[in-house]
């Protein structure tokens, strides 16, 4: 089967051998799964499961396999492909130059299941012996627990057929503390700070909903909650990627994943129920971290990398570009980037054991720089209001504690409320994506017939208490009225030159 497979992916041989195309070096027929993944989406195949196809091809680890399960119904597609595929997909990384281009197919996940076709056969490979831990990857706004979502409360009535990736966890745990059985570790992959805690506290939330005091005392004592902090670019897969791979490497591929060469996972070693040798992957170009130590690491991938990210999106967005490396390869966008982090975010960090924070921002340039990535700003946008609490909020706040005004992380905020203004500075409409801006109405108060600042500022959800500081607020009324008047790149130079000028 797993022959017939790849051979189908493998449309001309010739030219994927001859492009130096990595194949599955070992017999996916003898690998077990140890892991399954939840919301399967490009980063995790760009990521947790290359790491498992590393182990079993370069390291003959048989005992980490993945299995797929799509639990939303805007995974239907991915379950399609993947299925087709036998799970077999193809990773390009690409870095800064062509000879940097490497293809390479992914043989680890040996299943996928579309979950709400097959919520038995999905919670049954959960409750599974050999299932050891369950990661996800379920983006930013997955962690907002809403117990009455109408969802929610169905899982709490239906133990056998969840719909929700929370009670899907929740119940299958209920079942091995039934059965005293090990439960598996929960291992959280998504750019959230202190994942493992936020995963542990949705999942309490969910089983307190049930009162069941046993299942409670097994999850509190029993199952674990790694912190981890992930990074690797992965842009959307586009028409454009598959005729590509089609077309350099001879494969038939209808989701491949691209992504950047640079890769890093910093994990949390508290696994609950064994776990893949990740020693292995310490060295570069692996750079997989053990440690009890996650938060410092974390606070400077999401302080630095997903703040710079978030802010010259909406910026580079309103200025005209279209993907990252035509906004950072902007002068002006490229010095206000450096001077957030220099001047504003670096300053907040604690010291991060193995890290030169100098090179590490230049080596983020270079990657926002690379132009075989075309990651689309509208894709770093999206879900807006569930980013800056998490990157850029909390900058804001500890500058205030020092007695500053964050210059530079007031103009990324002013940006953004414009870009939420619903149209761009050619009039054309905005594709909003981003579910909890609109819950709070800020597409509508962004409008500039309506435009009210503090009223936007004072979502604390979104912003915390920074809304009550008064000059800030009047700093951000005064950017977007720049912004509304002036446009983004005459807005942006005058404020890197009052910068200037202010010091």
């Amino acid at each position: 089967m797993t022959d017939r497979a790849l051979s189908r992916l493998l449309l001309n041989k010739t030219k994927c051998a001859h492009a130096g195309v990595h194949l599955p070096s070992y017999e996916r027929h003898q690998l077990k799964h140890g892991i399954v993944h939840l919301s399967v989406g490009n980063f995790h195949r760009s990521h947790l499961a290359y790491y498992m196809d590393i182990l079993a091809s370069e390291y003959h680890q048989t005992e980490w396999g993945i299995i797929g399960i799509g639990v939303r119904s805007v995974d239907k597609p991915m379950s399609t492909v993947m299925k087709s595929q036998h799970g077999l997909y193809t990773l390009v990384t690409k870095g800064n130059t062509e000879q940097d281009c490497h293809a390479r197919i992914i043989g680890s996940m040996l299943e996928y299941i579309f979950a709400p076709d097959e919520p038995e056969r999905a919670l049954a490979t959960l409750v599974h012996p050999n299932t050891k831990i369950v990661s996800m990857t379920i983006t930013v706004r997955g962690y907002d627990l809403d117990m009455n979502d109408p969802d929610i409360q169905y899982d709490l009535m239906n133990f056998d057929r969840p719909k929700t990736i929370f009670g899907f966890l929740v119940h299958a745990l209920n079942i091995r503390c039934q059965n005293n059985e090990k439960p598996f570790t929960i291992l959280s992959c998504d750019n959230v700070q202190h994942n493992g805690h936020v995963t542990k506290s949705c999942i309490l939330k969910f089983a307190k909903a049930l009162n069941n005091f046993e299942l409670l005392e097994y999850i509190e004592t029993k199952v674990t909650f790694p912190n981890t902090m992930v990074d690797r670019i992965t842009p959307v897969t586009t028409d454009e990627d598959r005729e590509y791979v089609r077309l350099n490497y001879g494969i038939d591929d209808g989701w491949p994943v691209i992504s950047e060469d640079f890769i890093q996972w910093v994990v949390e070693d508290t696994f609950c129920n064994d776990r893949p040798p990740l020693e292995y992957l310490s060295l570069s170009p692996y750079n997989v971290l053990l440690t009890d130590h996650v938060d410092v690491y974390e606070c400077m991938k999401m302080r630095l990398l997903n703040a710079s990210h978030t802010a010259m999106a909406s910026l580079g967005y309103l200025i005209g570009y279209t993907y990252i490396h035509e906004i950072i390869s902007d002068q002006h966008v490229q010095y206000y980037i450096k001077q957030l982090m220099d001047r504003e975010i670096t300053p907040t960090l604690q010291p991060v054991p193995g890290i030169d924070f100098d090179k590490y921002k230049q080596i983020l340039i270079e990657r926002f720089a690379n132009p075989h990535i075309r990651d689309n700003a509208s894709r770093i946008c999206m879900d807006g209001a569930s980013k800056f609490p998490k990157f850029i909020v909390p900058t804001i706040q500890e500058q205030f504690k020092r007695g500053n005004q964050p210059h530079y992380c007031a103009l990324a905020i002013a940006a953004w409320i414009r870009y939420l203004g619903g149209y761009d500075e050619q009039k054309k409409p905005i594709q909003l994506q981003d579910s909890l801006a609109v819950e709070h109405r800020l597409d509508r108060l962004a409008a500039r017939d309506v435009l009210d600042i503090k009223q936007i500022l004072d979502v604390s959800q979104i912003f915390g208490d920074i809304g009550k500081n008064q000059q800030f607020t009047d700093t951000i009324e005064r950017l977007v009225e720049l912004f509304y008047k002036i446009g983004a790149k005459d807005t942006l130079k005058k404020w890197i030159n009052d910068a200037s000028n202010s010091e």
